[in-house]
Parts: C-alpha cells; structure tokens; sequence
C-alpha cells in the first residue's frame, strides 16, 4: 500500500497584477508545493560479492591451486541453477606477499618474501532471491574464504516509480487545494512542474556480512524492505 508523505513549499504573493488575474506572466500571485508519495518494496534480486584466496610458497602453485578452487566454485553454482550470464568475474590478482620481521642477531627490521598470493573475485546475481542463503552456503563449503557481503535490490522499479511520480502530482495537488481554498482563492492553470531528485529510484540495501565455516548449508538472510520515492514541485498560478 503506497503511504503519502507530505512535504509543503508554500510561497504565496498576493498583489493588484493588470490585465486578467488568470493570465500566466511574471508577477502573478502562485502557489508553490512538493508532493512526494513513496512505497515499501521487497527486494527480488541478491547480489553476492565473494573471493577464493589461495597462498602458497610458488606463483605458479598459487595461481593453478586458484583456479582449480574457482572452477569448484562455478561448478557449485551451475549445480544450484545459477546461469553462467549472472556470475561475472569481477578481477583476477596474483602478488607477492612480504612480511616485516626482525633479525634475531641485529634486531634490525628487514622484508623477506614468504609467499604468493592469488585471488579472484566474483559477483553473482541471483534472481530467486530465497534461495540466496543456499547458494552463500554452498559457495563457502566449495572454497569461497572471503565473503564479501549481499547487497538486495529491486529488479525493475521503473513501473513502480511511475505510479509513485503520478501519487506525487496527486498530493501536491491536493495540498494546493488545501492552502488555496482556505486563503479564498482558486488554483488557475499549472505554471510550473518541476520532478526533484528521487530518493532511491536504484534502491540498495545493506551490505549483509555473511561469516561462514566449511559445511554450512545455508547463511541465514533477511532482505527486508527497499523505500522507493517520487518528489515533485508543482506552481500553480491563483486567482478569485
């Protein structure tokens, strides 16, 4: 159910203009109002973002062991109905890795290398969004160890942003009549229509932290609600 909010810009000016009361020129009294309506929405769509890290003492090892545990990974995700067009790679490292220590004879700080690092990292969207514990799960029980977190989306909210853009006329207008009619005027033509800045027209939830252990069959999930939000400042001119 859309619920309204309301939000009033009123500037009013009242003065002798010539000619027809009704005609829209520069100076003639107005009436300036916001509208804004707004709906809470149950995001359809989980975007899971997750690594597969592998060290060891060689490049070369650290890079094959990598891949391997990554093809586990997209192996899982075919297996649990995920398309091959919703996983994409998101980037592919191998580095080395120092690590600070000290001489045991000096004391003195020195860098030695202690191993490679590979990394590479996924982002997934998955469009049955209940089944997006499941999959979190899965992953990790294939070789995921570093779980970036879910972000929940609204797949298409164009439709619903339009029927919001239209409920926000609705409440300006409605306002407009309220202030007009008790200051013992009219709304005349609509001089001006300006849409303001829409807050989360591309909703985004929370970035859920997600903490697993090898085994886990599922990571519990809550998406909640996503707030989408149409705003727009109407003029109206006014007369007797």
């Amino acid at each position: 159910m859309i619920r309204l909010l309301f939000a009033l810009s009123l500037g009013l000016m009242l003065f002798t203009a010539a000619g027809n009361a009704d005609t829209l020129k520069d100076g003639v009294p107005n009436l300036s109002v916001i509208g804004e309506a707004y709906e809470d929405v149950a995001p359809d769509l989980a975007i899971l973002r997750f690594g597969v890290v592998t060290e060891r003492p060689l490049a070369a090892d650290a890079a094959a062991e990598n891949a391997r545990a990554v093809e586990a990974v997209l192996a899982e995700l075919k297996k649990l109905g995920v398309p091959d067009a919703e996983v994409q790679t998101q980037g592919v490292t191998l580095a080395p890795v120092s690590v600070d220590e000290r001489d045991p004879k000096t004391g003195k700080p020195k860098t030695s290398q202690k191993f490679f690092r590979a990394r590479n990292d996924l982002r997934v969207r998955v469009t049955r969004i209940e089944q997006a514990g499941e999959i979190a799960g899965g992953l990790i029980d294939k070789g995921v160890n570093s779980f970036e977190g879910i972000d929940f989306e609204i797949a298409h909210p164009r439709q619903r942003l339009d029927a919001l853009r239209r409920e926000a006329v609705k409440d300006a207008e409605r306002q407009a009549k309220i202030y007009a009619e008790a200051a013992g005027l009219r709304l005349s033509r609509v001089i001006e229509i300006r849409p303001l800045e829409e807050i989360d027209a591309r909703p985004r939830a929370y970035a859920a932290k997600a903490a697993g252990t090898p085994g886990a069959a599922e990571i519990p999930l809550r998406p909640g609600l996503e707030r989408l939000s149409a705003r727009v400042n109407i003029v109206w001119g006014l007369s007797r």
